[in-house]
């Protein structure tokens, strides 16, 4: 697509996740999750299917008509898709369960395979973040909309971001090895996607997937992170396909917000 289009499309699609956090915020401030237990053993709130709804209806509504992939669509098709929008309505249920705070709005336009724009909206956190393929990524607050850019590699110490509600045996794994190669550590737990965007804006220097996701969890972080300037590859260093499959699950992976800067010899131990 043309950098005007999706600059255009980027504007729909900041006002389209407004009103998906309105939804979801009346519904957190209600104190009437509904919360239920899906097939996979999730959880799934009224909040979800509610943001869902006025996603799928805004972007239906968008001049340019592509099928649209949500976590919370009942259908399970498999098809080839070179153009679609990638949507998880409420990443971080277990956050929004918790009142932290820290859950979000993910929407993703794929395009052969790669994110070429994200948005990233965490309503009870006031911040929402987006990435332009080619035009840079963004934060936008209270005070404001400012450029955001990752961190060159400290040599000496490694800021690690891992999930604010689920850390694993892996993941202690994964901090004592960097403490063999980092003289200081800092944890910085985050939710949902937000720690995707805590590495592309800076103030987190690496995140470690060592576990279960599917793709609607990180594309829109994953444009978000490139357009940084960031990356997001597979253990192996391979960068990750997205294909309209609801069963498509990612590889273990990680987001570096140095991409010249070598975790390898980390990651061999996990692959």
């Amino acid at each position: 697509m043309k950098e005007s289009e999706l600059i255009e499309l980027s504007k729909k699609l900041i006002t389209i996740c407004d009103d998906a956090d309105t939804q979801i915020m009346s519904i957190y401030s209600s104190g009437q999750e509904g919360e239920e237990i899906k097939e996979d053993g999730s959880p799934v709130t009224l909040a979800d299917l509610a943001s869902h709804k006025v996603i799928v209806e805004g972007l239906s509504e968008l001049k340019q008509k592509f099928p649209i992939l949500s976590e919370e669509d009942t259908n399970s098709q498999k098809k080839e898709c070179s153009l679609f929008w990638l949507v998880d309505p409420l990443d971080g249920t277990k956050e929004f369960i918790n009142k932290n705070g820290e859950f979000t709005v993910n929407i993703a336009l794929i395009e052969n395979g790669k994110p070429i724009m994200g948005i990233v909206s965490a309503p009870a956190l006031g911040e929402t973040f987006i990435g332009i393929a080619g035009l840079g990524a963004s934060k936008i607050t209270k005070s404001g909309k400012k450029e955001i850019q990752p961190s060159q590699q400290d040599l000496e110490k490694c800021r690690i971001t891992l999930s604010k509600s689920h850390q694993s045996e892996s993941d202690e794994k994964f901090i004592k090895a960097t403490q063999k190669i980092f003289s200081k550590t800092e944890i910085i737990p985050a939710g949902s996607s937000l720690k995707l965007c805590r590495v592309a804006e800076g103030t987190a220097d690496i995140y470690c997937r060592l576990g279960p996701t599917y793709q609607w969890d990180i594309a829109a972080g994953q444009a978000i992170v490139e357009s940084a300037g960031a990356v997001i590859n597979s253990l192996e260093g391979l960068s990750l396909n997205y294909k309209f499959d609801s069963q498509l699950r990612n590889p273990y992976f990680y987001c570096s917000g140095d991409p010249s800067f070598d975790w390898h010899s980390i990651f061999k131990d996990f692959e």
